[in-house]
């Protein structure tokens, strides 16, 4: 139980830590208020991070599993009020509420996962398509993220990052019709194998495209205004959308691990 704990702790306190970084430093100066408590959060996060990563007893995992809740109950609200006011204009970030939102959607499935272990409980089992329906849409979002923050002479980049925009979304859109054809009790049929094959293929292939965009980050041989944190952040995402699939014994193991340290930049 430990084991399978500080597992998710680990992969979700730093893509948390991520997620407060990428909102820290994209507000405007002016946001002297949403800066602190971003600033705030980070630290916090990372504090948490460090603690997840130690050797812990039952009783320290259950405290690490209470101020997790608290604090990822607290950034839920900031991202919220921050979307809320982005939606009315009454903030200043170069983020888009999209992008927020699927922020938003991540936070809840560590939600879903921390409640239960605060109250004792194991990490609760989640279906495929419950993972489906989450991480196709994020993956999609984390293309058009990509080509939209290239430099307009990058075609070709853009141009890869749009084509994997377009699988995702119709992934996603296979994936409902999908949970629509469990109401029959089937969980398991050959054409979701055969849905899950190619979706094993396709983001091998986007995260290896991503790892290509970090690299020329590292080496500043890109042209755009992509954090080399960007496409780490979202290869993390990705292996833990396989590896929860490596689980369920629908994909192979993506031999990657979720919860490796962060890229520094």
């Amino acid at each position: 139980m430990n084991q399978g704990a500080q597992f998710e702790h680990r992969f979700w306190l730093q893509i948390l830590g991520d997620h407060s970084r990428f909102i820290w430093s994209t507000l405007s100066p002016k946001e002297d208020r949403a800066i602190q408590i971003a600033h705030q959060f980070i630290q916090s996060f990372d504090s948490l991070l460090e603690l997840a990563r130690k050797s812990l007893t039952d009783e320290e995992l259950m405290s690490l599993n209470q101020q997790a809740l608290s604090l990822t109950i607290q950034l839920r609200s900031f991202k919220l009020d921050l979307l809320k006011q982005m939606l009315t204009r009454n903030v200043s970030i170069g983020l888009t509420p999209t992008f927020i939102n699927h922020m938003v959607n991540e936070l809840e499935e560590y939600l879903r996962i921390v409640n239960e272990l605060a109250a004792g409980r194991p990490v609760p089992h989640f279906d495929a398509i419950h993972h489906d329906l989450l991480w196709l849409s994020d993956a999609s979002g984390h293309a058009a993220s990509i080509a939209s923050d290239l430099d307009m002479v990058e075609k070709r980049l853009m141009e890869k990052s749009q084509m994997f925009e377009v699988h995702f979304q119709q992934f996603y859109i296979k994936s409902i019709e999908m949970a629509g054809y469990m109401r029959t009790q089937l969980s398991d049929f050959p054409a979701f194998r055969k849905f899950h094959k190619d979706i094993d293929i396709e983001m091998k292939l986007f995260v290896a495209f991503l790892q290509e965009i970090e690299d020329l980050e590292l080496s500043v041989e890109v042209l755009d205004r992509i954090s080399p944190l960007i496409p780490d952040h979202m290869m993390r995402e990705e292996c833990y959308y396989l590896t929860k699939l490596a689980g369920l014994g629908m994909v192979p193991n993506p031999n990657c691990d979720p919860t490796k340290p962060r890229v520094e930049s």
